[in-house]
C-alpha cells in the first residue's frame, strides 16, 4: 500500500518524516490553508522513492508549472474547480496530476476528467481542502473507473486495515491526524503508521 503525508512545511520535520519512506509528500500552496508553505518555498531534497506533490486550489496553470520548476515537485494535486483542460496542460508540461474530489454520495464518483489519480476526500459544505473527517467509505465499493485513487479524510494508522481491500485504491493520504500542530507531524505517530502499513 502506497502512502502520502500531506501538509509538510518545516525543514527538519520534513527530513524526519521523509526518512520513514513515504511514497508521496505534499506541500500546500494555498494561502488560506494553515499549512501554506509560502510562495518562495523550495522543497528540500527527498529520498529517491518519495515524490513531492504541490497542492493547489484554483491556481493558474502557468503559475503551477513555474512553481514546479522553482520549488521542485513533479506531481500536482488540484483541489479547486480545475477541469480536463487544466489537467491536460499540466500533464503536457510533464507533471502527474491528482484531482481531488469531495465525496458525499455515490453520484460524486460519476467522473469524466482524466487525471493520473483521483483523491477522494470528505464533502463538507463549501469548504475547500481537507476536513479531517471520514466519509462513508462503503461508497467506494461502487467505484467503477480504471483511474486509481488516493483516499484522504481524517485517516490515521488504525484505518489501514479497514480500507486496504477497496477496489481501485492506490494510496492513503495522511495529514491532520498525524499532527502536533498544523504543518508539523508527530514522527512517533508516523512510525506507528509505517508498522501498520
Amino acid at each position: 500500500m502506497k502512502w502520502k503525508v500531506c501538509g509538510m512545511r518545516e525543514p527538519e520535520n520534513i527530513q524526519e518524516v521523509a526518512a520513514l519512506g513515504p511514497d508521496f509528500m505534499g506541500f500546500i500552496w494555498a494561502p488560506k490553508s494553515p499549512r501554506y508553505v509560502g510562495q518562495d518555498f523550495v522543497i528540500p531534497a527527498l529520498p529517491e522513492k518519495t515524490k513531492a506533490v504541490g497542492v493547489f486550489v484554483n491556481e493558474t496553470t502557468d503559475n503551477i508549472i513555474a512553481l514546479s520548476k522553482n520549488a521542485g515537485f513533479s506531481v500536482v494535486q488540484l483541489h479547486g474547480e480545475e477541469g480536463q483542460i487544466e489537467i491536460e496542460a499540466l500533464q503536457a508540461a510533464g507533471l502527474q496530476v491528482i484531482k481531488a474530489i469531495s465525496v458525499g454520495s455515490v453520484k460524486d464518483l460519476d467522473l469524466s476528467d482524466k487525471p493520473n489519480f483521483y483523491l477522494f476526500d470528505t464533502k463538507k459544505g463549501a469548504q475547500v481542502g481537507g476536513t479531517g473527517e471520514h466519509f462513508d467509505w462503503s461508497l467506494l465499493t461502487q467505484y467503477k473507473l480504471d483511474i486509481p485513487y488516493i483516499l484522504a479524510g481524517g485517516l490515521q494508522s488504525g484505518d489501514v486495515e479497514k480500507v486496504k481491500d477497496f477496489p481501485g485504491l492506490y494510496a492513503l493520504d495522511f495529514n491532520s491526524k498525524l499532527e502536533i500542530r498544523p504543518g508539523f507531524k508527530d514522527v512517533e505517530q508516523v512510525k506507528e503508521l509505517v508498522k501498520q502499513l
